[in-house]
């Protein structure tokens, strides 16, 4: 879908689980036709026009399709799902959640329903410190000052503590305790289940693959070699499973789900070994643990490449684009196939998540919705 606007958000909670109540909101936003493009820090503010608990306070950059109109009416309804009833004659008070537009790319509206820009939002040192993180050089349309100089020159003298990044991640495995990432050669599937596994502190099942012999041999002769591989992978695969839930494990994250046998296979074997191979599977794979999500992270064919080049395993440096296209197709078949459980397919074009805690977050929060 192609996005040609853009939206700042504010949200806040001063009532009750304030960073449940912050995370859920973010959940709902993104189920609501609207992608989540940047987000913001927590702050810890004091209560703003009254006496209160301090509020988490953040913001978020979205895009979306939905007019001005529709986008609040959405924001609403989540507010009301949450638990908060709006009353315009009670003034400031404790809420469970806040969410207001504050910027609609920089249109000028002003109705009953909806003012835009935010009319006091150049006011509020708890909106300007978190859109400053996202957006420092935005300017607002009416007052034609960017959010730097308008944080500035706010009369507000209130101190806003950002709070940890990492302190957004969702509960992600209240829902799935068991989660397993899946994707193309390449896409960063053990960084990532490793990456879960260090924050959430849970049990990591990893693919050990690199001493599969005929590995080398298939990349340079995939005809030939292509069944041995297979059949090798297989059973290892398998042999992992087994040792590793031999001891019951509360909470796994795994790099791989034993279903990736059937994608490489079905693109690698003739029709005659497919069926015999399939068999072998069907019977192997009986009493095999299944996730209770499995993640498909997708990419560019070219960011693949550049990964795969990255990382400089000798053995990967045959793989050609054709080969790498048949994969994802593989995929792609299969998670449209009817599976045992749920999956979502989380694109990672252009993020880093190894590296940047945002590009994480979002990833975490796609697979936090899915228990919506």
């Amino acid at each position: 879908m192609e996005y040609k606007n853009q939206i700042y958000i504010s949200i806040g909670s001063n009532k009750g689980n304030r960073l449940e109540y912050l995370q859920r909101a973010l959940a709902l936003i993104s189920l609501n036709d609207i992608e989540i493009d940047r987000l913001s820090s927590i702050y810890e503010t004091p209560s703003w026009g009254f006496k209160s608990n301090s509020f988490y306070n953040a913001c978020i950059k979205i895009n979306t399709l939905l007019s001005p109109h529709q986008l609040l009416k959405a924001l609403l309804e989540i507010e009301s799902q949450l638990g908060r009833l709006r009353n315009s004659n009670v003034g400031y008070n404790s809420r469970v959640i806040d969410l207001d537009i504050l910027f609609y790319d920089d249109l000028i509206i002003s109705d009953f329903e909806l003012i835009l820009p935010h009319p006091k939002l150049h006011l509020r040192n708890f909106v300007l410190a978190p859109l400053k993180e996202i957006a420092p050089k935005y300017e607002h349309p009416e007052l034609k000052k960017n959010i730097i100089l308008l944080l500035q020159s706010s009369p507000d003298n209130t101190i806003c503590k950002p709070l940890k990044f990492s302190i957004w991640s969702p509960p992600i495995f209240d829902t799935f305790p068991y989660i397993a990432i899946e994707g193309n050669i390449g896409i960063g599937k053990t960084t990532l289940a490793q990456k879960i596994a260090t924050r959430y502190n849970t049990e990591l099942l990893t693919e050990t693959f690199t001493n599969n012999f005929y590995l080398k041999d298939f990349y340079k002769n995939p005809k030939k070699f292509a069944l041995a591989v297979e059949t090798f992978f297989l059973k290892d695969r398998i042999q992992q499973a087994s040792t590793f839930w031999k001891k019951r494990k509360p909470l796994v994250v795994a790099d791989y789900s034993i279903l990736k046998s059937l994608v490489f296979a079905g693109q690698n074997l003739k029709v005659a070994d497919f069926k015999k191979y399939k068999q072998f599977f069907d019977i192997s794979i009986n009493k095999e643990e299944h996730p209770n999500l499995l993640v498909y992270l997708n990419a560019e064919i070219s960011q693949l490449e550049s990964q795969i080049k990255k990382r400089g395993r000798d053995f990967e440096k045959d793989i050609k684009k054709a080969y790498l296209k048949k994969i994802e197709n593989g995929y792609k078949e299969l998670i449209k196939s009817d599976l045992p459980f749920p999956v979502i397919s989380v694109s990672i074009k252009e993020k880093n998540f190894e590296m940047n805690e945002e590009d994480f977050q979002k990833i975490l929060f796609s697979i936090y919705k899915a228990s919506f």
